[in-house]
């Protein structure tokens, strides 16, 4: 089983473990290190976008384990952090870092904390590098194994198509053996959605050179607004598209040639075997 499909499953289980034993989570200290762990998935990658901010307040607002603390005071805590990340990325982290650390003295509380974050993450079918990598920060200073949550690895690895060029014997004949050929993955997935749109398609051209653009640059030359931009730049490094680095308060996006290579890679292998789609009675 890939990496994600077992992350996924994980995240999955990890939520039911936690509704099952949300009563003994009520302590303040849990309450702030979620929060502070919330707020560091939502800014994992330097940049703290507008639909990103929206959709991880929504999860919190919106999760059974965090919902016997009064709403309001979640979301303040919550902004408070990407307030400080946006200020300062470097010492924002630190501060939530400090934050999560205070829950080490209950084992139970501090994994659920690492939880919080894996479930967070994983809700919107995309756990990228600079979210694990962000969890694996909170694990250090929680005192506990990354691997304990499968977070040891690198995310993107290679996954080719099995090739039906020439199928394998099996029982039912060429058929049987198409009906076994594997769909496209999530991250196939999520990069030809993020292509989808002739927006971003537009906003991908200013890339196709090489440079490096922070949201302002691009959203100047595209005639958007930097909220927009800075949503459909999101979308784009979400898919695999763009990589983003933090320089001081400044954050560049630039092509993300590797790992745009791997996912045309897949998306060939795909294309060349369509039979491997067809339902079959």
């Amino acid at each position: 089983m890939a990496l994600w499909d077992r992350l996924r499953e994980s995240a999955q289980t990890m939520q039911a473990q936690l509704t099952a034993k949300k009563h003994e989570l009520q302590s303040g200290a849990f309450r702030d290190a979620s929060m502070a762990m919330c707020a560091l998935v939502a800014a994992a990658d330097g940049t703290i976008d507008p639909s990103e901010r929206r959709r991880v307040a929504q999860l919190v607002a919106t999760n059974d384990v965090l919902h016997h603390f009064p709403p309001d005071a979640l979301h303040r805590r919550f902004e408070d952090h990407l307030d400080q990340l946006t200020a300062d990325f470097t010492l924002g982290k630190v501060s939530a870092l400090q934050e999560i650390g205070k829950a080490k003295r209950k084992p139970a509380e501090a994994r659920a904390v690492i939880q919080i974050g894996i479930v967070i993450g994983c809700a919107d079918g995309h756990f990228d590098d600079s979210e694990r990598a962000v969890v694996r920060e909170a694990c250090s200073a929680l005192d506990i194994p990354p691997a304990e949550f499968d977070l040891h690895r690198p995310l993107r690895v290679p996954r080719p198509y099995r090739a039906v060029d020439e199928p394998p014997a099996a029982p039912g004949g060429e058929e049987a053996a198409h009906r076994e050929a594997v769909l496209p993955d999530d991250d196939l997935q999520v990069f030809l959605k993020a292509l989808a749109s002739s927006t971003r398609q537009k906003l991908f051209a200013h890339f196709a050179d090489g440079e490096e653009l922070t949201v302002g640059e691009v959203a100047e030359r595209a005639g958007l607004g930097p909220s927009t931009t800075s949503e459909h730049l999101a979308v784009l490094r979400r898919g695999g598209l763009l990589q983003s680095t933090r320089s001081g308060k400044l954050v560049r996006y630039r092509a993300d040639k590797e790992g745009i290579a791997e996912l045309l890679g897949q998306l060939h292998s795909y294309l060349r075997s369509p039979s491997g789609a067809r339902d079959t009675p």
